[in-house]
């Protein structure tokens, strides 16, 4: 059988055991009534239960203290008298807040079986003391020690890393695991009470062993022996892997446990039993933190505090022992003075120690939050070194989630017309706190950041920092935003040169081809007509002459669509003003056309003749076509950096819900691709006005 931990050879009742919790798995997510009764009831049961068995340990420990001091076992250098009230105490009280909480249910019957343990122990101790033949209450107080601790040591050792923390298996394939640890416990619990399989040194038979034979004792504890470390070992497997599965609030409360169980091993290492005993305290009260109230007691301030008073501790030891053994070696002696000199070193360097510590600390569990410009400084450069907008937007995501320590950030930037471009370092679900990416008067897009694991809202420092950041992204946002409309415009561009080729092409081969074709034909036809019949030449080369004429037209015509021959003959205002008024001008009540200049429009970049030619063109056809418009007036601009057009009628107006149509996209998509702007907007007194602001610089 597997032996009982911290099992002293010379006094085998004196035993002493770790103890956990148990919880049983769920399998319908959907607690009903009945569930909920059966978990009512546990909880009234549990509190006197707790009761019963505190009380019954109180009877223990008191005769304990009877005992005379030789025959007194150290009852308190095991966990069980300390251990045991607690996690009953936690368990009980705490099933009042979560009823039917499964890992709180069987965590108030194990630390009932602890005090049972310890109790049985101080009276059984107490009994034997002196005598061989003692009453039956301390023998049957003897025989609930040989038992009792296994619920408590192997649940703890087995089943509480596979419930724990909320009652429920990992999966279904665990079932297996947990229903041997269940057989186990009673196993052992059954050939422990009644057999002799355990009794060792001077400990008092079983006084209700059933006789089994030595071989077959020997057999059941050799196959039971290796199952405890199999399944302990399995336990944790299954531990590890739904810490790597949980959300934050899974990863907490399990960190919670796992803190104290670190703390309860070191101590069990370096500090006297006392320590260790009362270290052991921790579990119970981090399983009950961590089922409850993980939210509300962050173990990363617990951690933090630990973290900086070990360190601080350390380092004062450091300097006092040096001090002490400098100054001793000099003086060749340890005397008061040495001493009051290493106090004197420790009080002078304390305060600088504990600063650098925290900030180390802080920078280890918070990254540099209390370092904003150090975080600031690091973006910027980032943003600077970025080969493109996208990729500044990625690796400053990427920085933030590394120097502040935040479990997810994410980025979004807005594109008119165009998917928008996300960047993104943890789960985007979790990123529920938003900092707008203003530029100027526009939003361009979000940051979003998910708080840090164990707290419920961002830290006053974590706020304002963001804030400043997310104005340095605005700026790499808007610049990917122009990046969109670049490429965006290119394509147009590209897209309008290949449209234009093809035009020109299907203009060549389906028109003038044919054309000049026929007429070489009909010249032909007429050149030997000439020498047998010559008045059959005469009509064939009329018919030619004709063929060429339309031919000479269809080019003229070509010519007009890639350039207007008038813009190199008079200028954009001399071509505006020589075809302006003659639109619809034999129509019958043609509107009044009024074209203006001023400025330098001489020598414009061909490009932006071009484009202000076609969307003056564009604008008076719409308001002639569309808007009835009785009167129309052009006026151009000419500045030293852009070109203003702006046409203007009294005839209808825009609808305000109208789609533009393919005439207001040509005029603003023109405008576009010279980085320059068109809006069509209703006028002050009626009408429509378009207003387009051409720009000279770059434009061809």
């Amino acid at each position: 059988m597997v032996d009982r931990p911290h099992a002293r050879r010379g006094n085998p009742l004196t035993r002493s055991h770790p103890i956990g919790s148990v919880a049983r798995e769920v399998d319908d997510p959907v607690v009903d009534e009945r569930t909920q009764q059966q978990g009512r009831a546990a909880t009234t049961a549990a509190r006197p239960s707790a009761a019963v068995a505190v009380g019954y340990l109180a009877v223990g420990l008191g005769a304990h203290l009877t005992t005379p001091a030789a025959e007194r076992a150290d009852l308190l250098g095991s966990p069980e008298p300390l251990v045991g009230p607690a996690m009953a105490i936690v368990g009980a009280a705490l099933l009042g807040r979560v009823p039917g909480h499964r890992v709180l249910q069987l965590m108030t019957v194990i630390g009932c079986f602890a005090c049972l343990y310890a109790g049985s122990l101080g009276l059984a101790v107490h009994g034997f003391a002196g005598t061989d033949d003692p009453a039956l209450v301390f023998r049957a107080a003897a025989w609930l020690t040989l038992w009792t601790w296994v619920p408590s040591f192997v649940a703890f050792a087995t089943l509480l890393p596979l419930l724990f923390p909320d009652g429920r298996l990992l999966s279904r394939r665990w079932r297996p695991v947990a229903v041997t640890a269940l057989a186990l416990i009673a196993v052992m619990s059954l050939l422990t009470a009644f057999t002799d399989i355990q009794p060792e040194g001077d400990q008092p038979a079983n006084p209700v062993a059933i006789g089994l034979p030595e071989p077959v004792l020997a057999g059941v504890q050799t196959a039971l022996n290796p199952l405890v470390p199999v399944l302990a070992l399995l336990g944790l497997t299954s531990l590890v892997l739904r810490f790597r599965r949980a959300d934050p609030q899974g990863r907490w409360q399990i960190t919670w446990v796992g803190y104290a169980i670190a703390l309860a091993v070191l101590a069990a290492f370096l500090a006297p039993a006392p320590v260790n005993v009362a270290v052991t305290l921790a579990v119970p009260v981090a399983i009950g933190i961590a089922v409850v109230r993980y939210r509300l007691f962050g173990i990363d301030v617990v951690l933090n505090r630990t973290l900086v008073g070990t360190a601080l501790l350390a380092c004062s030891a450091l300097v006092y022992v040096a001090v002490v053994g400098w100054l001793g070696g000099i003086a060749g002696t340890t005397d008061t003075v040495v001493g009051f000199a290493g106090a004197v070193a420790v009080a002078a360097v304390f305060h600088p120690l504990y600063v650098r510590i925290q900030r180390a600390v802080d920078r280890l569990l918070h990254g540099s939050r209390g370092d904003p410009y150090r975080v600031v400084g690091r973006v910027t450069q980032v943003l600077r070194d970025a080969a493109s907008p996208r990729q500044a937007l990625a690796e400053a995501v990427a920085t933030l989630a590394a120097d502040l320590k935040l479990p997810a950030v994410r980025v979004q930037v807005e594109r008119p017309d165009a998917p928008p471009v996300v960047e993104a370092v943890g789960d985007p679900a979790l990123a529920v706190h938003s900092f707008p990416l203003q530029w100027h008067d526009d939003v361009v897009g979000t940051l979003h950041v998910a708080h840090r694991s164990g707290t419920g809202a961002l830290d006053p420092l974590d706020v304002a920092l963001l804030s400043d950041v997310a104005a340095q992204l605005a700026a790499v946002g808007f610049a990917l935003r122009l990046a969109t409309d670049l490429e965006r415009s290119r394509d147009r561009l590209v897209s309008a040169r290949e449209e234009e080729r093809r035009r020109i092409r299907r203009d060549l081969h389906d028109g003038l081809g044919p054309q000049l074709a026929s007429a070489v034909m009909a010249l032909d036809v007429a050149t030997r007509a000439l020498a047998s019949e010559p008045a059959r030449a005469v009509p064939l080369v009329t018919t030619a002459r004709g063929q060429l004429q339309e031919a000479v037209g269809d080019v003229r015509r070509i010519v007009q669509d890639l350039r207007p021959p008038a813009l190199d003959d008079l200028g954009l205002l001399g071509a505006l003003q020589a075809t302006g008024p003659g639109l619809l001008a034999e129509q019958d009540g043609a509107p009044t056309i009024r074209i203006e200049g001023s400025g330098t429009l001489e020598r414009l970049p061909a490009a932006v003749e071009v484009a202000a030619f076609r969307i003056t063109q564009e604008a008076m056809t719409n308001a002639i076509r569309h808007a009835g418009a009785r009167c129309i007036t052009v006026r151009l601009e000419g500045g030293p950096d852009e070109v203003c057009v702006e046409v203007a009628d009294d005839g209808r107006g825009c609808p305000v819900d109208a789609l533009p149509g393919l005439g207001l996209q040509s005029m603003r998509e023109r405008a576009a691709e010279l980085g320059g702007s068109c809006q069509v907007r209703p006028g002050p007194g009626g009408g429509t006005r378009v207003s387009a602001v051409l720009p000279l610089r770059g434009a061809p």
